[in-house]
Formats: C-alpha cells, structure tokens, sequence
C-alpha cells in the first residue's frame, strides 16, 4: 500500500490495519510454538537414536534462524504499526485545524452579519427619530419617504404606533 492510499484512509481504517497485523503476529507466534514443540519432539527422538552433541548442533540453527525470523517481522510490524499512530496522530491534528479555521470563519462572518444588522437597525432608530420629530412639527403624516420609512419601522418593530 503507497503512502498516498494511506492518507486516504480513515482512523478507522487504520485501527483496522493495526488489528489485522496483530493477529498475525499472534498467528505466526503460534505456528512458532509449534514448530518449537516439533522441533523438542525431534531433539527427544535425536537423543534416542544419537548422539546428543551432533543433535543440539543441527537443531540450534533451527531454532536460531526461526527466532531470527520472527524477531526481523516482529520489528518491522511495530515500526509499521508506530507509522501509521504518527501518521494517523498527525491527521488528527490537521482535521482540528481545519475545524477550528471553519468555526473561526463562522464566527467572523456571524460577526459580520450582526454588525451590518446593527447599522440597519441605528439607521432605522435615527429614520424613525427623524420622522417622529418631522411628524411633530408638522403636526401631521410625513409624506413621501418618511411614510416609507414609518411603514419598515412599523413591519419591523410589529407595532401600529411609533
């Protein structure tokens, strides 16, 4: 598998890859036992039949290489399985910085949005402000655009009186 398709992948995914290494490690761990415990059955059978020195020879290489091979697979498993705990650790990291650029983004823009929505409503306040005070020294309805403004006041404070 590249490193590409690694990035690609899930958390999940990843744990799911952790898991099946193990159970083969686990798996290999057994055939070795077994292969120990074929190998102690032969030594008996040596020891019966020859001679214990020439016997322990020859079955020492065995048991050396064998362990030599798991240890070497062991290794790389762990090494592997620390790769991809970085790798998935650092895309972690990356995805709780995106997701704090979006909530900061969300932020800023509902910031945005309230302050334009402030202005509107203080230049509603300083509109109504006006008409009232027109509305007092005629003494009567404004015309023109102040009707239109009464009328934005009215819809948005959902009041008939100003």
């Amino acid at each position: 598998m590249t490193d590409k398709e690694l990035r690609k992948l899930r958390r999940d995914d990843l744990l799911q890859i952790l898991i099946n290494q193990q159970k083969q490690i686990d798996d290999l761990n057994a055939q070795l036992e077994q292969g120990k415990q074929a190998l102690a059955d032969r030594d008996l059978a040596i020891q019966e039949s020859g001679s214990l020195a020439e016997a322990a020879l020859k079955l020492n290489g065995v048991f050396d290489a064998a362990q030599t091979a798991a240890d070497d697979y062991l290794q790389q498993m762990r090494k592997r399985a620390d790769e991809l705990v970085a790798e998935a650790q650092a895309r972690s990291a990356e995805m709780r910085q995106q997701a704090e650029n979006v909530l900061k983004n969300a932020r800023a823009e509902a910031e945005r949005i309230l302050g334009g929505a402030r202005r509107d409503a203080e230049t509603f306040a300083r509109q109504a402000q006006a008409g009232s005070e027109s509305q007092n020294q005629d003494g009567g309805e404004p015309a023109g655009d102040d009707a239109d403004a009464k009328r934005k006041r009215r819809r948005l404070w959902g009041s008939k009186g100003t």
